[in-house]
């Protein structure tokens, strides 16, 4: 998953557009509340190939802790 994806997955979810969602923001930003959090972990688990419980995932990540977040969970999986 290339950090574009990533931005692709974030904005069809929270229906905005990838300008906005640099690494610096929050998913918290973004209206995130716990129920977003359970689609994003389904939806990100789907994109990488693996299970992601919703409590790995917290809406005071930003965009760049998330990134950081799926590249070591898709370099673990492959492993």
């Amino acid at each position: 998953m290339t950090f574009e994806e990533l931005q692709e997955l974030l904005a069809e979810q929270f229906s905005c557009d990838t300008a906005e969602l640099s690494r610096g923001v929050a998913l918290s930003d973004l209206g995130a509340d716990h129920e977003d959090m359970v689609e994003l972990a389904w939806a990100l688990g789907e994109a990488l190939g693996v299970e992601i419980d919703e409590s790995e995932l917290n809406v005071d990540m930003t965009i760049g802790e998330l990134w950081r977040f799926a590249v070591d969970l898709a370099e673990n999986a492959e492993m």
